[in-house]
């Protein structure tokens, strides 16, 4: 456990770990690969402004006129005006402006707003192609790389039991992937994504001095905002829901949502994962609402404790309108219960999951070289894949498999978008909680399925309950109340 916790702290704040990618002629690797990580440097922890501010006021429920004329009088535009909860994200307010602002009465809290990196410290491995044409849609125990055990999680999370039972979900259970969007046409998700619910919110970026300027993901002709042009919605989402091809999904009959939040390169403010949740909950209708993204940020720091509260606010409001709210624990090793860093949006979120995964493909329940922690934070553990930074400690086998999408525009996933031009369907290997995360948001699909008069707390609730006890006996700082347990939720144990 040492070793495994003194290679992770190696991994650094505010930065993504990419693999050296490959290309598989065949469905499977032929043997065990090893992937060494290199890094590449983002944007600063503390994230680039955005020119607006988010102004939280005391009353949670509306924006008293007084307030709004107050944001007039100081020169404020208000460009968002999140009535309902008490917010408001306005531009054009000068730093004296700010101060004012902080010593009204009506005011709570106030804080610029930033563009981060919501996808730091993801591990990316080679890509393997999935063999060419467009199959029919398959039972989930024959999706290829399931029957193989390339796919290990679905075993150990007993998705497996419940498929044979007759539970794979519901088309009027609705999942919300809130992320870098969806590849609707890869051959794994095609059919399975309300294309109308459907939404992107990550092309609009402010300047300091307030200029909105729309700055669209390169697009192909035709392709719908929330295409994926990164690759990790679309790995999230084949989790959750798959055609069954060559992965499976926990839940492979459920609903598709894209919510596309973050950019190309994995970029979003606050407002924008705002938005997502807002829209997920509210217009899209989605029971569950999967949020495999993540910021490490002080709350000491000026401005962060607002939009701490934005975010809180949208989630409570996204529960009162009967969504679940699952996100990733980040991947940073981080142990959450001590310090002042917070990670958001997964501490604010109704369950926040942690990542287990085997090393040489042993002991698939130990927690992830990488995983954030504490059990102040973390609800349940679920299967993110395991990696290190010394590539004689764990193989290629050891990350979960998921669908890549054809507009991936991450150098080391090039090949996937060879999907574009109708070849092999291409699928890649990633560990991070935000591998983890969509496990538990299929459980929650799943047990809407069975049970569409579920509350959120009831969902939160069953979810903990039948969770495996893994690691140190009771609850623990990596995985409090366990590992997830499809088969134990549904009561077939």
């Amino acid at each position: 456990m040492y070793q495994m916790r003194k290679n992770a702290a190696r991994f650094s704040l505010g930065t993504v770990l990419l693999a050296s990618a490959a290309v598989a002629c065949s469905d499977l690797p032929t043997a065990p690969t090893a992937v060494a990580p290199t890094s590449l440097s983002l944007s600063a922890a503390s994230g680039a402004p955005t020119g607006r501010t988010v102004v939280i006021f005391k009353d949670t429920s509306s924006i008293p006129v007084a307030g709004l004329s107050l944001l007039a009088s100081l020169g404020g535009t208000v460009n968002t005006n999140w009535k309902d909860i008490g917010v408001a994200v306005v531009s054009g307010l000068s730093v004296d402006a700010l101060t004012s602002l902080r010593a009204s009465e009506l005011v709570d809290d106030v804080g610029n707003d930033r563009i981060l990196n919501w996808l730091p410290g993801l591990r990316i491995g080679p890509t393997v192609a999935g063999g060419s044409g467009s199959l029919p849609n398959g039972d989930p125990w024959n999706a290829s790389y399931y029957k193989s055990g390339v796919q290990w999680s679905m075993r150990v999370i007993k998705a497996d039991v419940a498929w044979a039972a007759g539970f794979q979900g519901t088309p009027t259970t609705r999942v919300a992937i809130i992320d870098t969007g969806i590849d609707y046409t890869h051959r794994e998700t095609r059919g399975l994504v309300d294309m109308a619910a459907s939404k992107g919110f990550s092309s609009v970026i402010v300047s300091e001095s307030g200029v909105e300027t729309t700055l669209p993901d390169p697009q192909y002709p035709g392709d719908e905002p929330f295409m994926d042009n990164h690759f990790h919605g679309t790995h999230v989402a084949a989790t959750v829901a798959s055609n069954n091809v060559s992965v499976a999904g926990v839940a492979p009959h459920v609903t598709l949502i894209a919510v596309k939040v973050l950019s190309m390169i994995g970029s979003g403010s606050f407002e924008s994962v705002a938005s997502g949740i807002d829209h997920a909950a509210g217009a899209a209708n989605a029971d569950v609402i999967n949020m495999s993204l993540g910021a490490n940020v002080d709350k000491n720091e000026e401005g962060v404790s607002a939009l701490l509260k934005f975010m809180e606010r949208v989630i409570r409001k996204a529960e009162k309108q009967g969504a679940i709210v699952i996100s990733a624990a980040g991947n940073d090793a981080i142990d959450l219960d001590v310090g002042s860093v917070v990670s958001t949006p997964c501490e604010q979120s109704t369950i926040c999951v942690s990542a287990t995964g085997p090393l040489l493909q042993q002991n698939f329940d130990q927690p992830a070289t990488y995983t954030n922690f504490g059990i102040t934070a973390i609800e349940v553990a679920a299967p993110g894949g395991n990696a290190t930074d010394d590539d004689t400690e764990y193989q290629t086998e050891d990350l979960v498999i998921g669908a890549c999408s054809s507009r991936a525009s991450e150098a080391t996933l090039n090949a996937c978008r060879i999907n574009a031009g109708g070849g092999p369907h291409l699928y890649a290997y990633a560990a991070g909680t935000s591998m983890a995360s969509p496990h538990v948001a299929g459980v929650a699909a799943q047990l809407k399925s069975r049970n569409p008069t579920l509350s959120v707390k009831g969902l939160r609730d069953r979810i903990q309950k039948t969770a495996d006890d893994v690691g140190a006996a009771g609850r623990d700082v990596y995985s409090n109340h366990g590992r997830i347990n499809v088969a134990r939720a549904l009561g077939l144990e």
